[in-house]
């Protein structure tokens, strides 16, 4: 049985019970024997004197002076092979083809070595089986493990290896270090494969797998293929991460693919409709995050505030992100990532730039396009039809910001509009990106009170949600969940219990398939509404686990 206490995409962080003992995961398998020696901080070792795994036999076979798994020897066409518990149960499979035994609950690749030159195939071999198992079953890849490759083997969804390319290249000379480094000493690869198992479950634990995988695929050209070929299988991932979240750093080209910032990206074309403005101003980023609290912005802000800026739509122009929308700014990853500036574009960044820019204003009906771009950008105004501000001066000189004030005066009038409406239009696009249209509930025969950032939604003295800048997102209170619950999304059908604290995955019936970690999620009995806060799992996940915490509740009846 397996206990999930981390995630993030398909790497994760947890507990396994097994024949009476519990094994973290991810986890390595050290080789123990007359030959072998554990380093001494090891938690699991393979026995390759007894030829046992915690006492399970026909795991292992002589292999000339040494003894090591009888999978390695294996050949690819060779038939499933399952061992079984002292009990008779079948709990692990070593795995050639389908099909797959529904109740083992680890799955061995047995000629994983046999693909390790082959990135493809491995690559298909593992998230195939990913695919056809769910989150709580593990996946073991042995014999090919080495320091560097084991963060990425993990993004993939691998939760066990074993130290045996460790001891194999070892005996040749080579250590196996982070850092592809030689000096010929087996046991320091294998105190890197330690420490480096440590940098897993801190990466898992706090977000961060998808960075160190950057640092380390870069190292061999098979692991930036296999992390190619992941980042077009987005939609496997992104069940698993979360909705919001910490800095994320934008380091390398294989970061414009990083599975949140497609997500941003993938909603914008789907689920954004910008608010009913004549005017949309096009503005660069800013190092400080978010954009409104950088002195940049801050100047742009008071040189627009002299006309009818309730006519307008601002709409910030970046890389990785392609294009924010003023109302999405806190909408992670928005104001969390970091990228390095050197006023040089990729071709890459300018055409996610333009298409999500082009994206919006096919959205939008703008009669006029206004860009206030600094000079390294106009590759933008040179695409699209508009009156360039900043006409390259650095857009917060004093000419540029005269220009600048002139002419969205010009064009949106100087007597303010409804302030208020412009107020629900934007929230109501944030609770449209967040919640999807049904989102749009949250805001009928709503207004808005409080100071930016922190925005409150209020319907006849009632709050119905709040937006939290250090989230990114609308929390709901029970007043917005019931608004929403007549929709059907972001839902976790519960058995008849009142729920407090928490709800664990072992008590919800069904959930609704779009919810991500750290979404809103309404917890309900029937038609009933129990609960609502932020998920802890996917909506899916929630179905299969029968541990884990599956939602934290804010409110409860």
């Amino acid at each position: 049985m397996i206990e999930i206490t981390d995630r993030w995409g398909l790497a994760k962080k947890g507990l396994w019970d097994f024949e009476g003992h519990t094994i973290k995961i991810p986890n390595v398998f050290f080789l123990e024997g007359d030959r072998f020696t554990p380093p001494q901080d090891a938690e699991l070792t393979l026995s390759v004197d007894r030829g046992s795994l915690f006492d399970i036999s026909s795991f292992f076979i002589d292999y000339h002076e040494s003894t090591f798994p009888r999978i390695f020897s294996y050949p690819g066409v060779m038939g499933n092979v399952l061992v079984q518990e002292k009990d008779g149960h079948e709990k692990i499979q070593v795995v050639y083809h389908q099909p797959l035994d529904p109740e083992a609950e680890l799955y061995v690749v047995g000629n994983a070595p046999e693909l390790l030159q082959r990135s493809r195939l491995l690559f298909e071999k593992i998230i195939g089986l990913r695919k056809e198992i769910d989150e709580h079953k593990l996946i073991y890849v042995p014999g090919i493990a080495q320091p560097q490759n084991m963060a990425l083997l993990t993004y993939l969804g691998v939760d066990l290896f074993d130290s045996t390319f460790a001891e194999l290249v070892g005996s040749e000379g080579v250590e196996l270090s982070d850092w592809m480094g030689f000096s010929g000493e087996t046991e320091k690869s294998k105190l890197n494969m330690l420490r480096e198992l440590r940098l897993l479950r801190k990466g898992i634990e706090h977000g961060r797998i998808r960075e160190l995988v950057e640092s380390r695929v870069s190292t061999e050209p098979w692991m930036v293929e296999v992390l190619r070929h992941a980042d077009h299988e987005q939609e496997l991932f992104l069940e698993g991460v979360p909705v919001t979240g910490d800095d994320v750093y934008v380091t390398t080209r294989e970061s414009l693919n990083r599975p949140e910032i497609k997500r941003f990206s993938q909603r914008i074309k789907s689920r954004y409709e910008p608010p009913e403005r004549e005017v949309l101003l096009l503005l660069p980023c800013s190092a400080r995050k978010p954009y409104f609290r950088s002195r940049t912005h801050q100047r742009i802000r008071e040189a627009t505030r002299q006309a009818d800026w309730t006519n307008m739509q601002e709409l910030i122009l970046t890389s990785p992100l392609g294009a924010v929308p003023r109302e999405l700014e806190l909408f992670y990853p928005a104001q969390q990532y970091d990228i390095p500036v050197s006023n040089m574009w990729f071709k890459e960044e300018k055409e996610l730039i333009i298409g999500q820019l082009n994206t919006v204003m096919d959205k939008g009906d703008y009669k006029k396009v206004i860009s206030h771009l600094p000079k390294d950008m106009e590759f933008v105004p040179d695409s699209i039809e508009c009156i360039n501000t900043a006409a390259g001066d650095h857009p917060t000189s004093s000419e540029a910001i005269d220009r600048l004030a002139k002419t969205v005066k010009n064009f949106t009038g100087q007597k303010k509009g409804d302030v208020q409406r412009y107020l629900r239009e934007n929230l109501t696009s944030f609770a449209r990106f967040q919640f999807g249209k049904e989102g749009e509930a949250l805001l009928k025969d709503a207004e808005v009170k409080g100071r930016y950032p922190r925005y409150r939604i209020i319907s006849r003295g009632k709050q119905r949600g709040m937006l939290v800048p250090e989230r990114g997102l609308i929390s709901l209170t029970m007043e917005g969940a019931r608004k929403l619950k007549e929709k059907g999304i972001y839902q976790a059908q519960i058995d008849d219990f009142e729920p407090k604290g928490s709800v664990f995955a072992v008590g919800v019936k069904k959930a609704s398939h779009e919810i991500r970690p750290e979404d809103e999620v309404m917890v309900m009995h029937e038609d009933e509404l129990r609960g609502v806060g932020p998920a802890s799992m996917s909506g899916k996940e929630m179905e299969k686990a029968n541990r884990g915490e599956a939602v934290r509740l804010r409110h409860h009846t």
